[in-house]
């Protein structure tokens, strides 16, 4: 029977379903030979259609990689014959250079004739491989991804490979349900979850979150949360979280922080202060403009402290700002890659400027190679110049000893020389004395000048006792008055002239626990030097009551007093105010000696042709 008598019948019935289908259909007999094309296209397999009437499908497949095609193709339709079955199958063609992909269903039109529906899915086939791609980065991303239908009760569309992995839930558990119908640790309950998406789809804004979640191993990770409100092309509402795994971000952050905190406790504990400094190339103020950025040295936090240079330099002493400002600029002006200076800087919290020594370099420059980034850093060397002050006041002192050391031995010897050749003399003409009277004479002044030498060698023993550490103090009770009234009446008998001799005693009656010994040669020293320094006028000595059971003894004088930068040095070894007074300047060395080692004090007052005042307090030893 002839396949084409069907006749109109046949014709009829193929409009009917090209009017109604998208795909292209193919009437085909058992030799394969193509009886009928019908496409809404006007075409088949890129070839027109009218040119495929009366071939067979090889003919439509070029040898090659279209050949294996052509089998598929030839084999769907005798199973359609053999069988009498629907067949579905899909094949590929390459046609100029592209491949284009086809979905194809083979069933039997009548006892001849099968009938061949095909639809060409290319640009599904390039969809749906663009879609696994994606789905594959995304599963291979190193972070969680899960959308969420904002139009669907939050029903979950996707669900990613690395959300499986940390919380355990099969992407086939969770697709197409909510958060109240499939329970994960997501740092929040379903209610909480249910409300912050909410607020996203309401808000449009993103909502960020950190927190701990318990993995499948069953260890703690810190995951950090992001959800952005998206929507499709048509406007459907979505939400897109992202969950990134930070545990090893934060042990590094927190390693980090840990290593900085110890450097900046090791940059406390050895004193170091370092910062940075932006410059601005263009500046027109002397680089004043600059930013100083520098940690806040007194505390271990983090923080920092953000001025300009020209706060900055305020810190600096007034005398050194001019010098370290220079050296800054020339630094800025690339004049140096480096420099070191010693200045005196004010630093937070403290009172006082502190000695730094300041090191700086050029760290960066901009494309014109001007310097744009210097770093800094400075060491307290408070101690050292300290050093180098003592040494240079140790130096002047050792210089000035030296001196003192010469004169002291010019003056010993002088001293000495002094009653010893009197001595030496008068003992000569004491032998050649005609009368007991003239011998008397001599033997007074030969009695006179051992007196002072043996003073005079009793005034070093007690000088080198007292620096030694080595003196006696014996503690007594006497009565201050009587001792008083002796020495007043022996310091009478050394005043001549005019000169008037004062008592003024602090009390009727004055008992007192102190070295008598001691006390009487405080006194007299004072008495002596006042006699001595003294032409006319009065000499008042005496005592007062103190707090505390504390006595205050004084010696005032009306005699040539002492010049106010003198003053400070009365008290040293060695010192004569006056060159041409007798003596080698150690009783009031002496004197000051003796008080402080019976826990006194000892203090001058004087006006310069006016008179002095020598006073001391001591307490009452029992």
């Amino acid at each position: 029977m002839n396949s084409l008598e069907s006749g109109s019948n046949i014709q009829s019935g193929l409009e009917m379903i090209l009017e109604k289908s998208p795909d292209t259909i193919v009437l085909v007999d058992r030799n394969l030979t193509l009886v009928k094309v019908v496409s809404a296209k006007d075409n088949y397999y890129r070839y027109l259609a009218k040119n495929c009437i009366g071939k067979q499908p090889q003919a439509l497949f070029p040898e090659g990689k279209n050949h294996d095609q052509y089998e598929v193709y030839g084999t769907a339709i005798k199973r359609v014959f053999e069988g009498q079955e629907k067949v579905d199958f899909s094949f590929e063609v390459s046609f100029e250079g592209k491949n284009y992909y086809y979905l194809s269903q083979a069933s039997l039109f009548n006892e001849e004739l099968a009938v061949v529906y095909t639809r060409d899915v290319s640009s599904l086939k390039t969809e749906k491989n663009l879609q696994e791609l994606i789905n594959t980065i995304l599963d291979r991303l190193p972070l969680g991804v899960f959308v969420k239908d904002g139009a669907d009760h939050f029903n979950y569309l996707y669900w990613n490979h690395f959300m499986e992995e940390i919380t355990g839930v099969e992407t086939r558990e969770i697709e197409g349900h909510d958060d109240f119908e499939v329970n994960y640790d997501a740092l929040m309950t379903a209610e909480e979850r249910l409300e912050t998406d909410m607020n996203v789809i309401k808000t449009g804004q993103t909502a960020r979150f950190r927190g701990k979640v318990k993995s499948v191993s069953g260890d703690y990770r810190d995951v950090e949360v992001a959800k952005y409100p998206i929507s499709l092309n048509n406007g459907k509402p979505l939400i897109l979280v992202l969950w990134r795994d930070i545990t090893s971000e934060l042990a590094t952050e927190n390693t980090l922080r840990r290593t900085r905190i110890l450097t900046k406790m090791a940059l406390r504990a050895s004193d170091i202060h370092t910062c940075l400094i932006f410059i601005n190339p263009e500046s027109t103020h002397e680089f004043k403009d600059s930013t100083v950025i520098f940690n806040d040295w007194n505390t271990l936090s983090e923080d920092v402290i953000e001025e300009s240079w020209g706060q900055f330099i305020n810190r600096a002493h007034p005398d050194d700002q001019v010098y370290y400002h220079n050296m800054f600029t020339s630094l800025c002006r690339g004049e140096r890659s480096e420099v070191r200076i010693e200045a005196r800087m004010l630093l937070f919290g403290k009172k006082e400027c502190v000695w730094r020594e300041i090191f700086a370099t050029v760290y960066e420059r901009d494309e014109k190679g001007r310097p744009s980034v210097i770093l800094g850093c400075s060491t307290n060397i408070q101690e050292r110049k300290d050093q180098e002050l003592s040494l240079e006041e140790a130096k002047v002192k050792a210089e000035v000893a030296d001196k003192m050391k010469s004169k002291y031995l010019a003056d010993m010897s002088h001293e000495i020389r002094t009653p010893l050749n009197a001595i030496t003399g008068f003992s000569e003409l004491m032998a050649f004395a005609d009368t007991d009277e003239e011998r008397m004479s001599y033997y007074d002044v030969i009695k006179m000048n051992n007196q002072l030498l043996m003073q005079l060698i009793n005034d070093i023993l007690d000088i080198s006792k007292i620096e030694a550490d080595v003196i006696k103090i014996n503690y007594e009770q006497l009565d201050v008055n009587e001792l008083m009234d002796t020495i007043y009446a022996s310091a009478k008998l050394r005043v001549t002239g005019g000169i008037e001799l004062i008592l003024e005693k602090g009390a009727d009656y004055c008992m007192f626990g102190t070295d008598s010994m001691r006390l009487l040669q405080l006194i007299n020293n004072l008495v002596n030097n006042a006699i001595k320094n003294t032409k006319e006028g009065s000499i008042t000595m005496g005592y007062t009551i103190q707090p505390d059971s504390q006595l205050r003894f004084y010696v005032r004088d009306t005699g040539t007093g002492i010049e106010e930068e003198k003053l400070k040095d009365v008290f040293g070894r060695f010192v004569k105010i006056n060159d041409y007074m007798e003596g080698i300047g150690l009783g009031l060395a002496i004197c000051k000696g003796l008080v402080v080692k019976m826990g006194g004090s000892i203090h001058v007052t004087s006006e310069l042709g006016v008179g002095s005042e020598f006073s001391f307090i001591l307490p009452s030893h029992e």
